[in-house]
């Protein structure tokens, strides 16, 4: 037999999916976008030696964007600066997305 504190679960999930939270306690989570130096993207390339081109290939931009980066003349977005944060925590990133 099923316990009833699961089935209460599964009840009080079904309502949050339509809509009624009364019976689930939700908690937003967050995170802070790491903020880039220009110096920390042309570290990070290096160490991992990335070209220009495949480190733009890799965020999806252009080598133009991140030539911009490195010299400080603009700034990565929300999106590049987590994916930046991610490749230097993980370097293998590179060989999981481009291996298969």
């Amino acid at each position: 037999m099923v316990d009833k504190e699961l089935l209460e679960s599964i009840e009080a999930l079904n309502k949050f999916d339509h809509g009624d939270d009364s019976d689930v306690e939700v908690q937003k989570v967050s995170l802070e976008v790491p903020r880039t130096r220009p110096s920390d993207i042309k570290e990070l390339r290096k160490r991992e030696n990335l070209t220009q081109q495949s480190l733009a290939a890799f965020l999806g931009v252009s080598v133009r964007t991140v030539q911009g980066w490195e010299i400080g003349k603009s700034k990565p977005n929300g999106s590049a600066r987590r994916l930046i944060q991610l490749l230097g925590k993980n370097p293998d990133l590179i060989n999981a997305i481009y291996v298969n």
